[in-house]
């Protein structure tokens, strides 16, 4: 009798936990794994969204610890892979979330470089007063080490220059993953307009170490991978593959900063072909 007992437990246990496993793999993977970070607080991980309108999550990821996201199923809620399984994750729970880093990095057909560029309508503004907009803009967003080879030419509304942003990359020390000082991405950018109009032009993406201790510089961004760290091997993949999202993320950011600077509103995505200005 007790051998038939624990028989019928063990069935009422798998019964129990097979149709959870069955809930969380109906989950998609839509996108390539990105690696983000959780926020101060613990990130709770769902199995199904049942789970989620009880607030009942499988196990918490702690603060400021990695999380693989491979797919969203809405706005508010993200597709997470840990050990194999997928989950819910509410992006809120993340501190650098951004969806856009799932679409392919846009390479010019010419060039074969990561390339962000566009032309942007500002009806019933003239040429003078975007490039000042526009210089203002430079001058607030790049302290003036981080601008090289500047190039300012108000007769034709052309602004050209190198920029520099800091690199950020993220490793382990004592049992904590910590971001820390990686250097330098430079970009060159090039800023031109006319009445009602600009374009912009953000390509050459480059890492240089920069002098930081036990780095070497990775070289350009549209490297699937570089050996930051003197390894190889699939230790040397991942830490490129995360500075690649961050600065390429910057930049973005960067194109949507600019918009408002130019346009006074909110930045939108999409705008005219930049062969058309």
């Amino acid at each position: 009798m007790p051998a038939q007992k624990l028989m019928k437990a063990a069935l009422l246990c798998c019964a129990c936990w097979l149709p959870l496993v069955a809930t969380a793999q109906r989950l998609r993977e839509t996108a390539a794994p990105i690696t983000y970070h959780v926020g101060l607080h613990k990130a709770p991980l769902y199995r199904s969204f049942g789970d989620t309108v009880i607030n009942k999550p499988s196990f918490y990821l702690p603060s400021q610890s990695e999380a693989v996201v491979v797919g969203k199923v809405s706005p508010r809620w993200a597709v997470a892979k840990r050990e194999g399984f997928l989950y819910l994750l509410p992006v809120r729970a993340l501190s650098d979330y951004d969806p856009e880093d799932a679409d392919p990095l846009p390479l010019d057909a010419q060039t074969q470089l990561i390339t962000y560029q566009g032309v942007v309508a500002v009806p019933g503004v003239s040429e003078a007063d975007l490039y000042a907009r526009a210089a203002a803009w430079v001058n607030q967003t790049y302290n003036p080490a981080d601008r090289e080879q500047e190039h300012l030419n108000p007769a034709t509304g052309e602004l050209a220059l190198i920029g520099r942003r800091p690199a950020v990359v993220r490793r382990v020390y004592e049992g904590v993953l910590r971001s820390s000082y990686g250097g330098v991405v430079r970009h060159t950018l090039a800023i031109y307009v006319k009445d009602g109009r600009y374009k912009y032009v953000f390509t050459n993406l480059a890492h240089d170490a920069a002098g930081t201790p036990q780095m070497q510089s990775g070289g350009p961004l549209e490297q699937d991978k570089a050996n930051l760290f003197g390894y190889v091997g699939l230790g040397s993949t991942k830490p490129w593959t995360d500075l690649k999202q961050e600065a390429t993320r910057d930049v973005r950011h960067l194109t949507y900063s600019l918009q408002e600077a130019m346009t006074g509103q909110k930045a939108k995505k999409g705008g005219k072909d930049p062969r058309d200005f």
